[in-house]
């Protein structure tokens, strides 16, 4: 069982989960995303994630990288792309996504 599951939002489709580890790894990037929104994601609570939120998501996760040693961890340096090019896909199709917590 994935520690946070990403529905799409129109019809409720389970799209993808994200694990402990991935979690864990993008934990600074949706720290900084609370501190820029005031919306909190993490995998107890539920939150609807607009294209808006994804944009910024993703605009957070490139000034990140842009910032960051990507040599140092680079399974966490992956998990963190791989989510921005899901995040761009559902931006790119005007996707709206629900997250629901445990």
């Amino acid at each position: 069982h994935m520690a946070l599951d990403f529905h799409r939002l129109d019809n409720n489709e389970h799209l993808f989960g994200l694990g402990d580890k991935t979690l864990h790894d993008l934990s600074d990037i949706f720290e900084t995303f609370t501190h820029w929104t005031g919306l909190i994601i993490d995998p107890y609570g539920d939150l609807k994630l607009s294209t808006e939120n994804q944009q910024t998501i993703i605009a957070i996760i490139e000034k990140y990288i842009e910032a960051t040693d990507l040599n140092k961890d680079k399974v966490k340096t992956s998990n963190i792309l791989e989510f921005k090019g899901l995040l761009k896909y559902f931006v790119k199709n005007k996707i709206d996504l629900e997250l629901l917590g445990d």
